[in-house]
């Protein structure tokens, strides 16, 4: 599990490592994804890298920059495999749409990766789904997609990213402090939350070969929370008087159908507060109640030499945008 330092050394294997490598990045319309993209860019030269997108704006911006950007759509396996034609090594996001159509996606992407000679595949997976007790809608479709890739014949590895600390910086911080209330299942289960930039850098530092081959790593932050001092974090923070509550399943499960949340990832989610279907988050919830979450380890750091950035670091960044306690905007 050590770090292959000779890829940023002046030694010769390093340099003909780099000057053969070709870098695919899946899906960079996203967060993850681009600031991957972007990491790349500040060490390989950008005719070594390929990106994909289903976006023709953001594929224009990207070749802007002298990198190969192509048309590519989880839903449309010829453009994937036309998509990663002349890559060795691929960075593949995990996609947005949980459950049976997320699994037929991400058996299409592996298929065409590995038809189209792609070497290594670095995957977004989820932290305890190597765990045989782990059971959620999430971590089914990570459990199949590593499972898919074993499979392949690709060397591999997997990012098995905890929660993104991000999301409690700014969708939970909000809603708490606008409805007074920081609910959920989650028990005393711990969540080591991560920072997306972290993950980016890392996910950066495997496609450039650090790390062991077909080695899956968890993704951490330096410190794990549970949701009532994640709560406590963002009263403190904001000044705002929140309701700590511990709910059963069942009980989440209707808070989430009150705020018009969609059970599953093909629901209508014009009217959700979040991007998630409750499926997701309530099995989850589930699974940190159950311990599966709280590993902390020091992946960021050994793979970008600096720590991880903490919970509360994030949710000082984010705190301008967030609303005044009661609901009104600050």
């Amino acid at each position: 599990m050590s770090y292959d330092s000779s890829i940023h050394s002046g030694s010769a294997r390093g340099r003909a490592r780099k000057e053969n490598a070709v870098y695919i990045v899946t899906g960079v319309g996203g967060y993850v994804s681009s600031r991957v993209a972007e990491a790349l860019l500040r060490s390989e030269p950008a005719e070594s890298i390929i990106v994909t997108t289903r976006s023709a704006d953001t594929a224009a911006t990207w070749r802007a920059r002298g990198v190969d950007a192509r048309i590519a759509d989880y839903n449309d396996s010829g453009s994937l495999r036309r998509g990663f034609e002349g890559g060795r090594s691929l960075f593949m996001i995990s996609g947005m749409e949980a459950g049976p159509r997320r699994q037929r996606q991400h058996g299409d992407v592996v298929d065409a990766a590995a038809a189209a000679g792609v070497e290594h595949l670095v995957y977004t997976s989820f932290l305890g789904a190597d765990h045989p007790g782990a059971s959620s809608v999430e971590v089914a479709d990570h459990q199949f997609t590593e499972q898919r890739v074993r499979e392949s014949g690709m060397r591999w590895n997997f990012m098995r990213n905890s929660q993104y600390a991000d999301a409690m910086a700014e969708n939970q911080a909000a809603i708490s402090i606008a409805s007074g209330v920081s609910a959920g299942n989650t028990g005393e289960g711990r969540v080591s939350f991560v920072c997306r930039d972290d993950v980016a850098e890392v996910g950066a530092a495997l496609l450039r070969g650090a790390g062991e081959p077909n080695t899956g790593y968890d993704v951490t932050g330096p410190e794990a929370f549970t949701y009532r001092e994640v709560g406590e974090m963002i009263s403190a923070l904001s000044g705002a008087s929140i309701e700590m509550r511990d709910l059963s399943d069942d009980e989440m499960y209707a808070l989430w159908d009150g705020l018009g949340v969609p059970r599953s990832a093909d629901g209508d989610f014009s009217a959700s507060p979040v991007p998630w279907a409750s499926d997701g988050m309530v099995t989850l919830g589930r699974m940190i109640r159950e311990g599966h979450c709280a590993n902390v380890t020091d992946v960021v750091e050994r793979f970008t030499g600096r720590p991880g950035r903490s919970l509360e670091d994030l949710m000082r960044a984010a705190q301008p945008g967030w609303p005044a306690p009661g609901g009104v905007t600050a």
